[in-house]
């Protein structure tokens, strides 16, 4: 493993005015970026936090390089509206580089909506991705493939969240056997044909359990093409979000091996961020639309959250669940739960409008969250526009099913603070096989 050459530093100005955030580069190079403190309590905590609560404060982005900076070439597959660029975009910035989203492809037109409003990409395409990479493993690129190729260029940076529905463990049906599994390898496909410099893919930690092997044979097929690979669990509420969300995480690069395990340690936050770290600016918000207000409950609900609160409690009694959540044996004690302010968040999921899905009623109000409280918890800042989103169903599904940008920004940071140079490779042959590969990269 090659020794860490790239830190980020932290402090405040001396006025208590600013938060900064320097990141040194392992050539030597410097960039700083400095954000406005909202509120006087901020130099209570630890400038690294203070830093994160007011990037998610920020209500515009002026951190964007110019067109002089070299440019990191993006295509991000399974985009839903963002997350995972997001952070790859922050990455970029503190790295010096400007980040060019390339493509990016999913199925649900409004988050690829979201995506390009915010993200300003070349190509959204609203396909399945069955559709754009069709080719078997180790064939050539098929026509449909190459048309795609065109649209991409060359690709930098591979950013990749396949449906994890299928390896979920609320998933009762099809769980570890689910179709969607095999989504996972129309990504291995993609680097195997367009051989990008670095990959990031992320999914739940159970896709180590499905029966298809997908995420087994991507593993193989990224370690014949030569990359250097490594994979792993992360915690999220290590590297600073307000969510205890575990991810399973595999980074490929043809440059050097970046360690997860050391990435987690470089980034990992001296305190867990809290719940309302993240959203305690927002009790005084005004409810005048979708994303500030929460849902209207059932009378049955609202006598649940009245009782949390009147007693003080977090957790429901058994016996005021509804009957169908009586049983004794169930695992779901977060559902019909309080959040407690001062811990991490459970996990967030498209039902967080409602008790019934999990521990979603608010820490002090007598209520669930609303799509801006939980896009916070997911790390999207509130520059991050969702004005266009039509309906609570359609907000809730894509900050539910939405990467928090944390995960992306630290992995991809690490890519980057080396350099984007990597070797023109023409063939690619897999070991004991006759079959080349022609990636876009190479020549001819």
């Amino acid at each position: 493993m090659i020794p860490h050459r790239m830190r980020q530093e932290f402090e405040f100005s001396s006025s208590g005015e600013f938060v900064r955030r320097v990141t040194y580069l392992e050539n030597g190079a410097r960039f700083e970026r400095r954000l406005l403190l909202m509120h006087n309590d901020a130099q209570a905590m630890d400038a690294c936090s203070a830093f994160d609560q007011a990037f998610l404060r920020s209500s515009r982005t002026t951190f964007v390089q110019g067109q002089a900076a070299p440019s990191v070439r993006v295509v991000d597959l399974f985009s839903g509206c963002g997350g995972l660029s997001l952070g790859a975009r922050e990455a970029c910035g503190a790295a010096g580089k400007r980040f060019e989203a390339r493509a990016a492809l999913d199925t649900d037109v409004r988050c690829l909506a979201v995506y390009a409003k915010n993200l300003s990409c070349q190509n959204v395409i609203a396909k399945d991705i069955a559709d754009m990479i069709d080719g078997p493993m180790g064939a050539g690129p098929t026509e449909a493939e190459r048309r795609f190729l065109r649209t991409c260029g060359p690709v930098d940076l591979l950013l990749a969240g396949p449906p994890c529905q299928g390896n979920s463990n609320l998933n009762n049906h099809t769980r570890r056997a689910d179709t969607r599994n095999l989504l996972y390898e129309r990504v291995a496909r993609f680097v195997e044909i367009a051989l990008p410099t670095h990959v990031l893919i992320e999914n739940l930690p159970t896709v180590v359990h499905g029966k298809e092997r997908a995420l087994q044979r991507t593993l193989k097929l990224l370690e014949d093409l030569n990359y250097s690979v490594d994979f792993g669990i992360v915690d999220l509420a290590a590297i600073g979000v307000p969510q205890r969300r575990m991810r399973h995480v595999v980074v490929a690069s043809q440059l050097e091996k970046i360690g997860i395990d050391d990435v987690v340690a470089n980034h990992r936050v001296n305190t867990p961020r809290s719940v309302m770290w993240a959203i305690g600016d927002l009790r005084k918000e005004q409810r005048n639309g979708l994303f500030s207000s929460p849902s209207t409950l059932s009378f049955e609900n609202r006598q649940r959250i009245k009782y949390l609160h009147d007693k003080k409690l977090f957790d429901l009694p058994n016996a005021l669940r509804p009957v169908c959540h009586q049983n004794e044996e169930h695992s779901y004690r977060s559902m019909y739960g309080r959040l407690r302010p001062d811990e991490p968040a459970q996990t967030l999921t498209c039902g967080f409008a409602s008790p019934g899905q999990g521990r979603y009623v608010h820490p002090s109000q007598r209520r669930t969250l609303t799509p801006h409280e939980a896009a916070r918890l997911q790390f999207f800042p509130d520059f991050f526009d969702f004005s266009d989103v039509p309906s609570r169903k359609a907000l809730a599904k894509m900050i539910g099913n939405a990467v928090p940008m944390k995960l992306s920004y630290v992995f991809c940071l690490e890519f980057l603070a080396r350099s984007l140079i990597a070797p023109v490779r023409s063939r690619v042959v897999r070991s004991g096989s006759s079959n080349g590969r022609l990636g876009l990269n190479a020549s001819g």
